[in-house]
């Protein structure tokens, strides 16, 4: 532990559905266009609500907003098939006033199917980061199962992301590095 605190990653990943948000997109039998009812809610054009997980709310404030983690990259790695959803739904789902989870996502993130290996391969190119300071949240065991043999360290959220997952990612990454 450093005078600062425990080390940090250098690059936090999230799942999107069913990890920082329900329902998967795949699931809605309405789609785009999305639009905000007078509570703030994100309604698909068949009347589903998409709501970010209270805990993905919350760790993505924690990330937008506290200085500690000004230097982290923070991206998504996800096989959503509905794509242009998706991205509507990190523009429209506030994490606090005035924030998006599209701005929480600082360096935006990688769509594509396969293997999550790939995913995190291709991050790896775009940044520069190596595996080993890397911290991914997803709720499918066996995305976490093939990410780890990477050396990322890694996070089951098998119902979406919950109280003290956030913490307990940071604390297997910091324990990696003591």
């Amino acid at each position: 532990m450093s005078k600062s605190g425990p080390r940090l990653p250098r690059l936090i990943a999230f799942d999107l559905d069913d990890t920082l948000w329900f329902p998967e997109m795949y699931l809605l039998i309405g789609g785009a266009p999305f639009r905000k009812d007078k509570q703030g809610r994100l309604i698909s054009s068949g009347g589903e609500e998409v709501e970010l997980y209270p805990a993905a709310r919350a760790c993505l404030k924690e990330l937008a907003t506290s200085p500690k983690y000004k230097d982290i990259k923070v991206v998504f790695a996800s096989r959503c098939h509905e794509t242009d959803w998706a991205y509507t739904c990190m523009d429209l789902l506030d994490v606090c006033d005035g924030v998006s989870v599209s701005q929480c996502l600082n360096e935006g993130g990688v769509f594509q199917g396969g293997s999550k290996q790939g995913h995190f391969a291709e991050l790896k190119r775009r940044t520069g980061i190596e595996y080993e300071e890397m911290v991914f949240f997803d709720n499918e065991r066996w995305n976490i199962t093939e990410v780890k043999k990477l050396g990322v360290t890694c996070v089951h959220t098998p119902n979406g992301m919950q109280a003290g997952q956030f913490e307990k990612g940071l604390a297997l990454y910091a324990e990696k590095w003591a």
